[in-house]
């Protein structure tokens, strides 16, 4: 099943493009997301809605994020490891 995909060298590049788009998207989705998280005036929010505090929710939201973009560098190794196992198992194959 995979034997067409380890002698298609195209293949390789496109797996290596694919992992560098997955670090670009990361590292954009960390910068777009803290500044727009950050830009966000919860005091006017609570003050505006009673019995809803803004505040609250956002920093539930900044502490999931958080922890998502822990665990997402995490992820991002570990694919760029199963890519460079996989290429130097086909070169000493």
């Amino acid at each position: 099943m995979f034997k067409p995909l380890l002698k298609n060298d195209e293949a390789d590049v496109r797996m290596i493009g694919a992992v560098v788009g997955i670090l670009i998207t990361l590292i954009i989705a960390v910068l777009v997301f803290y500044n727009i998280a950050g830009s966000i005036d919860t005091t006017t929010i609570d003050g505006e809605l009673t019995g809803t505090p803004a505040a609250n929710a956002t920093t539930d939201t900044l502490d999931q994020a958080a922890t998502f973009f822990q665990i997402a560098p995490i992820i991002a190794i570990v694919v760029v490891a199963v890519v460079i196992l996989g290429y130097v198992s086909k070169i000493g194959g």
